[in-house]
């Protein structure tokens, strides 16, 4: 006579782990519903281990899931293998194999593994190789995770186009450059080491601009506080820059007068060095950024060091014509040609990649004119140096004007050894000599403006 089936066995509490035995005598355990859970997921679900998500390939790029799609797929999973057993349906056994699941090599990934090649660009109708301008089928061993906000399409944009010429007095110079900016936007590369400031009164087509742009990158725009890129007593949380990892454009606005910038670290995230950041309760990462930063705003922060470097990032775009009969509707009428400005912005990328970054004599007159403001001292050695062959004066002297100048024009003077370096970027350089009598360390060649008139009365 056929035995009855047994019951099943019962369920092992405590950190082992959970064995059942299946209706059909076959062992059931975490481990198995696991092993069933990558065969049938394995090419559809990633684990992100700096995020802490979970990635779905949608068919169009691998988006993040923000649903615990893994947890309801372990789950499920456990009700078909366990077969009624209710152990197996228990949300404890769900979690435990998802998070098996999580280090297994056929998903367990970190962040590095997205969006690794700077040339492609993922659109809602394919991917788009930037060198060539073609359109190709979506493929996850790419690991795209982010879309465009619209897909390329051919046509010339003719309200984009015009807005621009009325926003910038028909320059056909400056448009070349944005279209050469935005194109260069598309791509992960930091190449030109340099940042846009787009710098002008109110209501004159900064923020259409920015919203434009910000609205065609889609997945590949991302906004931060301009905090994160101004002069702050408290250093930001890394989480503000772990956010900005993937993204291709960052944008920032609202500058506000007077504010100054964080210049090391605009130099950091603009020279395409690795930054570590973490994400909330993650550990720490390291990433190369891939965004070109966009900042628009009334105010142009200040300079607190007037260098070369800096000078080399920064490309100031004035936007000073304000239209008489602003367009309440504009920014709606461009949502509609985004398509078309995409492949215009496409277009501007190829011309990016085969003739660089050419700087407009606009934007070249408006940063030397920004660059000739910020530069304080400059203005003090302007001022204040007379430059004769047998003068010289004393470094404590020549430090103890350019100190008060400084703080008369609300600049922080610095130490004697920044001011020894600044004036050793114009030839000049500190020497012990009795010339003044007791050895002390004095400047030849400059002298302070008395002491000109002195020697020169003496002589």
């Amino acid at each position: 006579m056929k035995k009855p089936r047994t019951a099943p066995t019962a369920v092992i509490k405590g950190n082992r782990e959970k064995r059942v035995a299946a209706n059909d005598g076959a062992e059931v355990s975490e481990d198995t519903i696991a092993l069933a859970f990558t065969a049938q997921h394995g090419g559809s679900l990633l684990y992100d281990h700096n995020v802490g998500r979970w990635f779905q390939w949608d068919g169009t790029r691998w988006q993040m899931d923000e649903t615990d799609l893994a947890f309801d797929f372990a789950r499920a999973l456990a009700r078909q293998l366990g077969d009624g057993v209710r152990a197996l349906g228990r949300a404890a056994t769900a979690a435990g194999v998802e998070k098996m699941a999580r280090a297994d090599r056929s998903h367990a990934v970190t962040s590095t593994t997205w969006d690794t090649d700077p040339y492609l660009l993922g659109t809602p109708s394919g991917t788009i190789d930037l060198r060539t301008g073609e359109l190709s089928e979506p493929d996850r061993t790419q690991r795209i995770t982010k879309l465009t906000g619209a897909a390329p399409a051919h046509g010339r944009p003719e309200v984009w186009l015009e807005f621009l010429r009325s926003s910038l007095a028909d320059d056909e110079e400056m448009i070349l450059f944005l279209q050469l900016w935005c194109g260069y936007c598309l791509t992960g590369l930091t190449t030109a080491h340099a940042l846009l400031f787009i710098y002008g009164p109110g209501g004159n087509g900064k923020s259409v601009f920015l919203n434009t742009l910000i609205g065609i990158m889609g997945d590949y725009a991302a906004t931060a506080a301009m905090d994160t890129f101004a002069e702050s007593r408290n250093d930001r949380h890394s989480t503000e820059l772990a956010m900005l990892r993937g993204a291709r454009l960052v944008t920032a606005s609202e500058t506000e007068e007077g504010r100054a910038w964080a210049e090391a670290r605009i130099k950091a995230l603009t020279g395409g060095d690795p930054i570590t950041a973490r994400f909330m309760r993650q550990d720490n990462f390291t990433f190369r950024p891939q965004f070109k930063l966009t900042i628009a705003g009334n105010h142009a922060p200040a300079l607190r060091n007037v260098d070369e470097a800096m000078r080399r990032r920064f490309n100031i775009a004035p936007f000073v014509i304000k239209p008489a009969n602003p367009d309440r509707e504009l920014e709606t009428k461009l949502k509609a040609e985004w398509p078309q400005i995409l492949a215009w912005m496409i277009a501007g990328c190829r011309r990016y990649l085969q003739d660089g970054l050419n700087r407009p004599s606009a934007i070249v007159a408006a940063t030397n004119e920004y660059f000739a403001d910020q530069d304080v001292f400059g203005q003090w050695f302007e001022e204040r140096c007379v430059l004769r062959p047998g003068a010289f004066e004393a470094a404590t002297k020549l430090y103890g004007d350019w100190e008060t100048y400084a703080k008369a024009h609300g600049e922080v003077p610095g130490t004697a050894k920044s001011f020894g370096a600044a004036m050793r970027k114009r030839n000049l350089v500190s020497k012990s000599s009795r010339l003044l009598g007791s050895p002390q360390k004095i400047y030849t060649g400059v002298e302070l403006p008395s002491a000109a008139v002195a020697n020169h009365g003496a002589d």
